[in-house]
């Protein structure tokens, strides 16, 4: 009977082992030691568990030597709102978590207006303040280990993040201290398809989050690069809900345009 019961557990041993070291299974065990140094790395879990709200403040680069100021607020579940002072008008993109609008003075968009469903998702993909790879398999997403490759001169760890709705980033995490080096993100922009990706660089405590304060972004396959800086980081600011809700007043519109970078 002992004799049986012990090959009994040697096979269940033997068979948790091979499922141990399958391939997938060490890329999804990988994957989480990758994403749980970035978080660690970015100020730890119950740090950002504590967030509720964030509020950036900086300045846009528009190019041609053009910089604007702006403020990005974050609120969970699914808020966010962007805003830039423009030739003397404000510009606004917001999402409420059901729906996005936008109010775009520079494109002769002087009244609110709905998003478009592809601009809807695409802009609210970024509403979380924690970023995508944060506790992402609660939250439905997939993240895929493709290897490493060298960015801005740092070898770092490429990740594939597969959005529950369809969408695709890819990340890229330095190899040494685990923090976001680049961001790539499919966009549409005027009716084109491109991969926008971003570097982050300048990486500054901030009660008690690192947060990014440079970014630069471009479009892959062209030389013009923009950028946006951090002068200042509001952890947990009050924003009522309000904010974010799209105003009472809103025209059709075609729905083109309008993302930031």
């Amino acid at each position: 009977m002992f004799k049986k019961l012990f090959i009994s557990a040697l096979v269940i041993a033997l068979i948790g082992t091979a499922i141990y070291l399958s391939p997938a299974m060490r890329e999804a065990r990988f994957v989480d030691a990758l994403v749980a140094a970035n978080v660690e790395a970015r100020g730890g879990a119950a740090a950002w568990e504590r967030v509720t709200a964030l509020r950036l403040n900086g300045r846009m680069d528009l190019g041609q030597d053009m910089t604007v100021p702006y403020v990005l607020e974050h609120k969970r579940p699914g808020k966010m709102c962007f805003e830039f002072e423009f030739d003397g008008a404000m510009s606004t993109q917001c999402a409420d978590g059901d729906g996005g609008w936008k109010i775009a003075p520079f494109m002769g968009r002087a009244e609110p207006q709905a998003m478009s469903d592809l601009e809807y998702q695409e802009f609210a993909d970024a509403a979380d303040p924690y970023g995508v790879l944060y506790d992402y398999r609660a939250r439905g997403i997939r993240i895929d280990y493709l290897g490493l490759e060298t960015v801005e001169g740092r070898e770092t760890h490429k990740l594939q993040v597969n959005l529950p709705k369809g969408g695709t980033r890819w990340v890229y995490l330095d190899a040494e201290t685990a923090l976001d080096i680049k961001l790539q993100t499919p966009r549409t922009i005027a009716g084109r398809d491109h991969v926008v990706e971003t570097i982050y660089s300048d990486w500054q405590t901030s009660e008690g989050l690192l947060i990014p304060m440079h970014q630069e972004s471009r479009k892959v396959g062209e030389g013009e690069t923009n950028f946006l800086t951090v002068d200042s980081v509001v952890v947990n600011p009050a924003i009522e809900d309000d904010r974010f809700h799209i105003p009472a007043v809103v025209s059709t519109g075609n729905g083109n345009g309008g993302n930031p970078s």
